[in-house]
Order: C-alpha cells, then structure tokens, then sequence
C-alpha cells in the first residue's frame, strides 16, 4: 500500500515504510545533534575550567617566582654580610697575631686594660640591668595605674548613666506634679528639685489654722493630688517635714511647743497619704523639724510666714550610685 505525503513543499508518493524510515533517520540524526551539542558543551565547560586552573598555576608560578627572588636577595644579603664577617675575622686574626708578637710588659699592660674594661662592661652590664628591672617595676606599676584609671572611668561613666537616669525619673515626677497642682499659686505651694531630691513646700495657710493638726479641705485636694502622683512612681521614698516659726504657743494643752506641733501636723499628713490616699505606709517617713530649719528670717511676718511650712520631700532610690561610688572608693 503506498501513500502520498508532501515534503518540503514537493508532493511525491513514495511507499510508507520508507516515509517512516526517513524520519526515524532524521529524528536519529537531530538525537546525535542534540547529542554532539551538549558533548561540545561540556567541553567548552572543560576548557573554560581549564583554562582557569591554567591561570591560577600562572599566578602560583608568579608568587613562587617572587618568593624565589626573595629568597634569592635575601641570600645575596647573606653572603655579602659572609663576605664581611670573613673579612672582618681576617682583620682580628692579624691584629691577635700583632697583639701576641707585643713584648710581655705591653702585652701585660694590654691585658690590665682589657681586664679594667672588662669590669667596666660587666658594672654597665649591672647597671644596665638594675635599670630594666626599675623600668619593669615602672611599667608594671603603669599598668596597673592604667587599668585601676580605666576600672575607674567605667565607674564614672556608669554614675554618670546612673545619675542621668535619676534626675530623667525625677523630672518625670516632678512634671507630673507640676501638671497635677497646677491648680494651686506659688503662695500656697512651690515644687522644687535640688541635690538629688523634689520638695513639695506647702504653706500652714493651705494645710493648717494657727496651731492646729486638722487639715483643711483644700489642703486634703492638694494632698491628694500628691499622692495619686507618687502612687504611680517606683523607687522613691518620701519624706514629710514639719516646720514652724520660732514664735512660742500660748496653749498650755498638747502641744506643747512648735516641735510637738511640726510633729503632729507630719504623722497627720503622713496617716492622710498612706490610710485615705493609698501610700504605701513603708515608703513615708514623718519628722518634725519644729523651728529649727527656717527658710527665711523670723524677725518680721513675712519670714515667719515662709518657715511656717509643711515639705513633702520625694527621695529617688540611689542604691545603684551608692554602690557605684563605693566600688570607686576601694579603687583609690
């Protein structure tokens, strides 16, 4: 049976079995193509890998050619420095030879001088080693300047962190009190911050009558306000003074003096901020300063005014400086 399939763009009949072999024998050919294709691939891949080792044994050659004319300049140094050293050998025979040929007086005098300087190199050789023992102790005890100095400026720089971070936290609190007695005039009250440390300063008209311990109204705002403040602070303690003026009270009943009332009037604002505002009780301290810390001159009312006073006193928590500046005390 024969069939008719156009090739190439010519039409032909040829027999079928002979149409199939012609492609098989393409298909087989364009195999052994693809075959030859990638066999001259790879070896291009060969030759390009080739070709790199050839160029790293050019560089290897290079380097040992160096290292050969290194060595080679540095043996030519050698024999030069030979060269001299026979020369100078030479030199010294002779001269032992001309020293030997010396009469016997000159040759004993020869060897007083040699045995004079002898002892002379043997006391700067003494010396000389004495001076690098001093030096050696020198720079030891350089060393140990240096790393005692450096242990000491690390210590520095952690006060210095430390510092930084308390007066940061102090500066929030004492923010946050501003904001919360904004409410109140410097009359009444005045926040300020010196050596470490925030004072409340409130005055007797915002707190107390005359002599009295009962906190007014507006004084409990005030206090109040404080407390709600120090509620959220950690790592503070806080103190509260009491002050009065140097005027006697005529009241024979308790108290008896201003330092019994500076007394009473700080247990009671202490018992107002831990009992009714929420301090922690372990956190506040009460004194009683009576009129022994003025602020100002009791010689007119004005002075008197400013002593008669209550101060709140918040105290950051200085452990960590503590120990700082003890472990830089027992480097000194």
């Amino acid at each position: 049976m024969f069939s008719c399939v156009a090739v190439l763009g010519l039409s032909a009949c040829v027999p079928s079995r002979q149409y199939n072999d012609v492609v098989t024998a393409r298909d087989k050919m364009q195999a052994e193509n693809e075959l030859l294709n990638n066999a001259i691939v790879a070896k291009d891949k060969q030759v390009a890998d080739l070709n790199e080792m050839l160029e790293e044994r050019a560089d290897s050659l290079r380097r040992v050619t160096r290292d050969f004319n290194d060595l080679q300049a540095n043996y030519d140094r050698l024999e030069r420095t030979n060269r001299e050293l026979r020369e100078i050998e030479s030199l010294l025979n002779t001269r032992i030879k001309e020293i030997l040929a010396i009469s016997t007086s000159e040759n004993q005098q020869l060897n007083e001088e040699l045995a004079q300087r002898m002892n002379e190199l043997a006391e700067k050789e003494r010396l000389a080693s004495e001076r690098e023992m001093a030096l050696n102790r020198q720079q030891r005890n350089i060393d140990s300047l240096i790393s005692a100095i450096a242990a000491k400026e690390k210590r520095i720089d952690e006060l210095e962190t430390a510092l930084n971070n308390m007066n940061e936290k102090l500066l929030v609190v004492r923010t946050s009190l501003e904001k919360a007695l904004s409410g109140f005039n410097s009359s009444e009250l005045t926040i300020t911050q010196d050596g470490g440390r925030i004072y409340i300063n409130i005055s007797e008209k915002l707190l107390f009558a005359s002599g009295s311990t009962t906190v007014d109204p507006k004084g409990k705002d005030a206090l109040q306000q404080v407390a709600n403040v120090l509620k959220q602070q950690k790592d503070v303690s806080i103190k509260v003074e009491g002050h009065t003026d140097n005027v006697p009270l005529k009241s024979a009943n308790f108290p008896k003096d201003n330092w019994d009332l500076s007394v009473l009037r700080a247990t009671t604002i202490v018992k107002l901020l831990t009992k009714d505002y929420g301090l922690d009780p372990k956190l506040v301290e009460a004194t009683g300063r009576g009129e022994f810390v003025p602020k100002a001159s009791n010689d007119d009312a004005a002075g008197r005014s400013l002593n008669r006073r209550t101060e709140i006193v918040i105290i950051p928590d200085i452990e960590e400086i503590t120990n700082i500046l003890n472990q830089l005390s027992t480097t000194e």
